[in-house]
């Protein structure tokens, strides 16, 4: 197997008179010319040397990606190739020698020959994430992005005066490149559709094409469970109960031979809260509308006030909150002052 043991000396300090140290602590290296070990006293009340090895090696390169080819044999030109295999000089280029690995080898090479020739291919990254709907309109947007990002940082640091325009358009294609990418997908889901549309139901071409697209979403980690009257439990509701169960039936606790409780499922759900600035002022202004007639003037000065300062508020809400504060206290300067407790009550025992 080509391995090295590094440890030369004694690991195992022997703690009985009469014993006598042995080398137990072993390192099998395939490369030793990259290890370095050194044997140190025990630590604590350990019987055994500390083994230190350090190893210098390059970490790999994570850009480094392989390839992998795909064949689309659907499109073959399988006449052509059996022409190619039929008048190929077989006996003088493959079976001159009297080697049979080289006679394989030699064989393997015209067959991947032919196959080059007359079967179209592509070879896709492995470990990548492939993009299959990132089409040429794509590729055309991100690269006026790239050009577009590129000239408004050379504008920036060169404190151009179109600066801002640089920035617009660099912007604009920005949004042109989510834009593209958007309708790759669309057009490539439409496109997958219609080819599953097309396939009769149940066909060969049909799974393959539902399983390569299915692979594309979640699926749960934890596979079905068997229960015990050899049913699946496939959702994860299932499986939760199935669990509870058997915990329950190996549980020590004496609850009656009584099965967990199933919680119901409501069936509804709370829809997305929104507010949004129009309703807000439409809202006060209904409310201002039904108080009208109740109101004396100094109320209706005060409310008028405290609407136009609400109407600023909801139309900037990043205002400063010290700007809002001075508006408040205005309008509490502006408003009549309020009587006091004590001629409150006078005036009721008038």
């Amino acid at each position: 197997m080509g391995l090295s043991q590094l440890v030369k000396q004694a690991t195992r300090v022997p703690d009985i008179a009469g014993h006598t140290a042995n080398c137990l602590d072993l390192l099998l290296t395939t490369d030793p010319d990259r290890c370095v070990v050194t044997v140190s006293s025990p630590l604590g009340t350990s019987d055994h040397c500390l083994v230190k090895s350090v190893t210098s090696f390059s970490p790999p390169d994570c850009n480094s990606r392989g390839e992998r080819r795909i064949w689309r044999y659907k499109s073959a030109d399988w006449d052509e190739m059996r022409h190619f295999f039929a008048s190929y000089p077989w006996q003088q280029v493959c079976f001159s020698s009297e080697n049979p690995s080289s006679c394989a080898e030699a064989i393997s090479d015209v067959v991947r020959q032919a196959m080059e020739y007359y079967i179209p291919y592509s070879d896709v990254p492995v470990g990548s994430s492939a993009r299959p709907w990132f089409n040429a309109d794509c590729a055309e947007a991100e690269k006026r992005k790239h050009s577009a990002f590129l000239a408004w940082v050379d504008a920036r640091d060169r404190k151009a005066p179109d600066l801002s325009s640089k920035k617009r358009a660099f912007n604009h294609a920005a949004k042109s490149y989510k834009k593209a990418l958007r309708k790759a997908r669309f057009d490539r889901i439409s496109h997958i559709g219609q080819k599953l549309s097309a396939q009769p139901s149940g066909s060969r071409a049909f799974w393959s094409l539902a399983k390569s697209v299915e692979a594309n979403f979640c699926r749960p980690t934890l596979p079905p469970l068997v229960r015990p009257d050899g049913t699946l439990a496939h959702t994860a509701r299932e499986k939760a109960g199935l669990f509870a169960s058997l915990f329950a039936n190996n549980s020590r606790l004496d609850t009656g031979s009584s099965t967990p409780p199933t919680l119901s499922h409501c069936g509804t759900s709370m829809p997305e809260v929104r507010i949004r600035n129009k309703e807000v002022l439409r809202a006060l202004c209904r409310l201002d509308r039904l108080e009208h007639e109740s109101r004396s003037p100094h109320q209706e000065a005060s409310l008028t006030n405290e609407r136009d300062m609400l109407s600023a508020a909801s139309a900037a809400p990043r205002r400063r909150h010290s700007r809002v504060s001075r508006a408040r206290g205005a309008q509490r300067a502006c408003a009549p002052p309020c009587p006091s407790l004590s001629h409150l009550q006078k005036d009721h025992t008038r």
